[in-house]
């Protein structure tokens, strides 16, 4: 499918042609019929897959070529994270671009005041956290009577970071007759899907990914490590020996990310460190820099694992072990974007090995090893030798069986020895090794 197949507003379809947007992704062909046709939609994709695309534009052109009813917000778009709401931002606004359409975002950590000041213009569209549009609907600040689309992208993210009732409210709150699209990286948590069935009106679901399963033009390795510093003297080898033109390095914690950028500047890499901490103007420069490559390494925490649609990022390298398994698989869907190749390489020590067993057993394989000559781990015993751990357990059942064996003999009794053999046998011991009234190895006079 092409864009140009469909019957787009001249001016959205000029736009999606200004940006390079021609050939429709998987999730958009599936997608856009059902948003267009005004169907409610429940849709499961990977995270790289055009989500954002399959659901901006069916609401972009609908409100280009529809009447308004009223004068609320026609589309509320809602997300679970900062970074994720700019990006929807950025792209929405390259699509309305020369049109009448008024767009606003309304985010945690950012002026309240000149929020409510924007909500009172009634924007067309609005991209929203949650938390944060929930407290202008309290305060009477949002107008949603005549809500024409609302948009939930990433709800298994919402439900992990506690926003599932706000987008109950909220959508409570909006025109119960409007057109739900719906979005969930996997639909197997039974929270999301009670959240889907209180929002959604007889949808369309469509399943685009195994949930547990990476895609196949990302290339998976794991290097197995002993400690934190032996992580550092392979991360430092695999920047230096391993061609990549944009890198994402996972940590889980706001300290590392920090300790880890500096020690790496320490070894003349351009790292900079991104964590939920920092305040949210930095975060966006920061965001804004990588983008543009005014830097290649960013080290972050899960704050940037979950949104963070940036193209061209060809390696991802969890540092630390993602906590579970949909958190690494979202880290992982950083790289290999619309189809493109990526390489995801996780250090691994010891305490990660459950992380990783985790992993491969969703798989359904072990994931290959990368062994750097010079830097093998000294301590860790690799998860992957199996087969030698299982010879190893063999080998120590054969032992035992012989020992059970030998035990089950019954054992010869020898016979006492003679007195005269005794005295003899000690008269020999006496003259080799002394009788024992010198001590030994001294000549006896």
């Amino acid at each position: 499918m092409n864009f140009t197949d469909l019957d787009l507003n001249p001016r959205l379809l000029q736009n999606l042609n200004k940006q390079g947007f021609e050939k429709a992704t998987k999730a958009q062909q599936e997608g856009l019929p059902v948003a267009f046709a005004g169907k409610d939609l429940l849709m499961s994709a990977d995270t790289g897959s055009g989500k954002t695309l399959a659901f901006m534009v069916p609401a972009v052109n609908k409100l280009l070529t529809t009447k308004a009813v009223g004068f609320s917000t026609r589309c509320l778009v809602l997300t679970p994270t900062r970074e994720l709401a700019h990006q929807v931002l950025s792209l929405t606004n390259r699509l309305v671009k020369g049109t009448r359409l008024q767009v606003a975002l309304i985010l945690g950590g950012e002026d309240y005041k000149f929020q409510a000041a924007l909500l009172r213009k009634t924007p067309d569209i609005i991209i929203a956290t949650p938390g944060r549009f929930m407290e202008h609907q309290r305060k009477g600040h949002t107008d949603t009577e005549n809500l024409e689309m609302l948009i939930v992208d990433e709800a298994d993210r919402m439900l992990e970071l506690g926003f599932c009732e706000d987008v109950e409210k909220i959508a409570a709150a909006a025109n119960q007759d409007r057109q739900t699209l719906f979005y969930s990286a996997t639909l197997r948590n039974a929270k999301v899907l009670s959240m889907a069935n209180m929002l959604l009106n007889k949808p369309k679901e469509i399943t685009l990914n195994d949930a547990s399963q990476v895609q196949d033009n990302i290339q998976q390795q794991v290097v197995v490590c002993d400690d934190i510093e032996h992580k550092k003297r392979i991360l430092v080898w695999l920047l230096a020996n391993q061609p990549a033109t944009k890198r994402l390095v996972f940590v889980n914690s706001r300290k590392l990310s920090e300790e880890l950028a500096l020690f790496l500047q320490s070894h003349s890499h351009q790292a900079i460190a991104l964590h939920g901490e920092l305040p949210q103007e930095e975060r966006n420069e920061i965001t804004r820099q990588y983008r543009q490559h005014h830097f290649n390494l960013l080290i972050a925490t899960e704050v940037a694992a979950r949104g963070l649609d940036i193209d061209g990022i060809d390696q991802v390298i969890n540092f630390d072990m993602a906590r579970n398994l949909d958190d690494y698989l979202h880290r992982v869907g950083r790289t290999g974007r619309a189809g493109k190749a990526g390489t995801a390489i996780n250090l691994v020590n010891i305490s990660e090995r459950r992380l990783l067993t985790a992993v491969e057993q969703a798989q359904g394989d072990h994931l290959p090893r990368l062994k750097i000559k010079g830097l093998a781990a000294k301590l860790h015993k690799d998860g992957e030798q199996v087969d030698g751990a299982k010879a190893k357990a063999k080998a120590k059942s054969q032992a035992k069986s012989k020992s059970t064996d030998k035990a089950s003999k019954p054992k010869v009794k020898k016979a006492p020895r003679s007195a005269e053999a005794a005295e003899a046998a000690k008269k020999k011991a006496a003259s080799v090794w002394g009788d024992g009234s010198t001590p030994f190895g001294m000549n006896k006079k």
